[in-house]
């Protein structure tokens, strides 16, 4: 079952050995495209396993979370394009993978009536809470070796500070985000010492993440 990769090594040892080998199969015949989805996702979770990052995309149609997630590494206007990887696979430059950005977006709309709203408008304050991040400090959120900003512990605890900053700026009457009070708001973060030989260089976890979200949003209503 899936092992269609095999063919090669199977052509390769029948060569070389002359022998034959039968090789046992399963077909699924006439599936549709989400079926087909569907299938790959059980047979590869259930057996090998594929990764986590690779799974989200694959439910990007049927899960809201996913499919805002997608759009936050496939459109260039995000601040996750440079350095975001679809199917989990890290490298120096690309150190955000889909499911880090699924799990900032859970955070942000966590226990949060904005969890209710549609995924385009999600994407929407995602997109503006981030970029705006990345806006004021442009060097830290470029620079992963030398700053802690985008590092995993940290984009968490943003997301956590998010939650509630974009929770009190949001209008739900008209379906507005207070980006002027958000932008103002967001401006205080150039107070915290964000090198990786700084205060935050040690953090990591989930109670790290938490401690920073707190120390936030604290800075957040100076």
């Amino acid at each position: 079952m899936d092992g269609q990769h095999r063919l090669g090594g199977i052509g390769v040892y029948t060569k070389e050995t002359s022998a034959m080998l039968n090789v046992p199969f399963l077909a699924f015949h006439c599936l549709d495209e989400d079926e087909e989805i569907k299938f790959f996702d059980i047979i590869n979770t259930k057996a090998k396993g594929i990764g986590s990052s690779l799974s989200r995309y694959l439910k990007r149609n049927n899960d809201n979370l996913s499919w805002i997630a997608t759009q936050l590494i496939i459109n260039p206007d995000s601040p996750f394009y440079s350095i975001g990887t679809l199917i989990g696979k890290r490298n120096k430059d690309k150190h955000i993978t889909l499911q880090n950005i699924h799990n900032f977006l859970k955070l942000l709309t966590r226990k949060s009536d904005l969890a209710e709203l549609p995924k385009e408008k999600i994407l929407y304050i995602s997109l503006y809470y981030f970029n705006e991040i990345k806006n004021i400090l442009p060097n830290q959120w470029s620079e992963y070796k030398k700053y802690r900003l985008t590092h995993i512990v940290c984009l968490n605890a943003l997301s956590i500070a998010g939650n509630t900053i974009i929770l009190e700026n949001y209008n739900f009457s008209s379906n507005q985000l207070n980006n002027t009070k958000i932008s103002k708001i967001l401006t205080n973060i150039q107070n915290i010492d964000w090198s990786s030989e700084g205060s935050l260089k040690y953090l990591k976890g989930v109670s790290s993440s938490n401690f920073l979200a707190a120390d936030l949003v604290t800075s957040f209503k100076k």
